[in-house]
């Protein structure tokens, strides 16, 4: 029987099966077999609540990541070895400083002046006077590639060049998403990559002994003092570290905003009515409630019990951070929108402990400045009743979609 016809609460069913299926069902019932089940299609352990999230995602110790293990395919395929995702220890730790200078708190407003607000703009006045809009496909699809492109210094404006680069990211992230296995697979992610170091190697070499304003300059710049001497190849993987996770991601989270501002009255009214803190919130249960990437990967180290399942040494757990965003156990009303949540940043979305994602600035200053870019310029959008409805697309990483809107 096709795992696609059994309940969760089968003990042969898999989460492979909610591939553009709402999945929060599936979540909740999988809650009444525990807080830790085997997944047999995806050959590990499905850690569902919020605190054995949190617990695991803390300790390297006890759980190191999946690239830990991984064949060097696997670090050509994400550009190399310097790729912060890929790093141990004290390097993991001296690539995280140089990060957080490139994408902290205090670089956003130049970077919301001078990338993401021309790029946001730009995206709007291509179909500002049509009266409608497809805001997957025009917008969130495209907007953070183009963002990235400008901040690296690529032709942002070069549609052909930004379709290919979202399409090799798309190929790479669905590779991730399924814990770096698959044969088919496997193969587009590697040709994705090859076609991604074509693209970045040649501005790495430039930026070297011509610097500018850009990141890859501010690598090669920043690098010696935060992380230690690099070459063109280690200049390479934190470039196409940066640039990856900062787009299919962002995409997915841009695009899940829109959406419960054009489906939730609450959502809208708080947003509409206040670009601060009011806007804020909205980002933040949007991260929680939706979150753009349902699931991340670790691999115990040692034979141990985790919420009552017995983990053995090598297996691999998935942290299902998405339903650990809904668990009744740590949120009140879960599945609710509540722009009132005490602590509404208490959520996985960006993961937490030593590998909580250092772009979330960024991600955040583009889900703020998508949102009040389509309040000021495009008053009024709705849903287009005449097409097809959005519904919650892909498996690993989600978005809704698509976004027919009128105005």
């Amino acid at each position: 029987m096709s795992t696609a016809k059994l309940s969760p609460l089968s003990a042969q069913w898999s989460m492979l099966s909610l591939a553009d299926i709402d999945p929060f069902p599936a979540y909740e019932i999988l809650r009444e077999r525990g807080p830790v089940i085997w997944d047999p299609g995806m050959n590990c352990w499905l850690v569902l609540s919020y605190e054995l999230c949190k617990e695991v995602e803390s300790d390297e110790g006890t759980y190191r990541i999946v690239v830990a293990d991984a064949p060097p395919l696997s670090f050509e395929i994400k550009g190399g070895k310097t790729a912060v995702s890929s790093l141990l220890g004290d390097d993991h730790t001296r690539m995280r400083r140089l990060y957080l200078n490139l994408l902290g708190p205090s670089m956003m407003p130049k970077y919301r002046d001078e990338h993401v607000l021309p790029v946001i703009n730009d995206a709007i006045d291509r179909f500002a006077d049509a009266g409608r809009a497809e805001l997957s496909s025009q917008f969130s699809e495209v907007v953070p590639a183009r963002i990235m492109a400008s901040m690296f210094g690529l032709p942002w404006k070069d549609d052909g060049l930004l379709a290919d680069i979202e399409k090799w990211h798309g190929d790479i992230v669905t590779w991730v998403g399924m814990g770096y296995s698959g044969e088919e697979v496997t193969r587009k992610a590697k040709l994705a990559s090859d076609k991604l170091n074509e693209v970045f190697r040649p501005l790495v070499l430039a930026r070297r002994d011509e610097r500018g304003d850009d990141i890859i300059s501010q690598i090669w710049t920043q690098a010696p003092e935060y992380y230690g001497p690099v070459s063109v190849d280690d200049v390479l993987a934190i470039v196409r570290g940066i640039e990856i996770a900062a787009g299919e991601t962002t995409t997915n989270a841009i695009a899940n905003l829109f959406y419960l501002f054009l489906t939730n009255p609450e959502i809208r009214d708080a947003a509409s009515s206040d670009h601060e803190a009011g806007l804020n919130r909205c980002v933040e249960e949007t991260l929680r409630s939706l979150g753009s990437v349902q699931w991340r990967y670790r691999v115990a180290n040692r034979d141990l019990t985790l919420g009552g399942a017995a983990v053995k040494q090598n297996d691999t757990l998935c942290l299902v951070n998405a339903a650990a965003n809904r668990d009744p156990e740590h949120y009140a009303c879960p599945h609710s929108i509540d722009l009132e949540r005490k602590s509404p940043a208490d959520h996985l979305a960006f993961n937490v402990g030593p590998r909580v994602c250092l772009g979330m600035w960024l991600a955040r200053l583009m889900m703020r400045e998508s949102m009040k870019a389509i309040m000021n310029r495009v008053p009024e959008v709705r849903l287009d009743p005449e097409e097809e409805a959005p519904h919650f697309r892909a498996l690993s990483h989600r978005s809704y979609g698509p976004l027919h809107v009128v105005f």
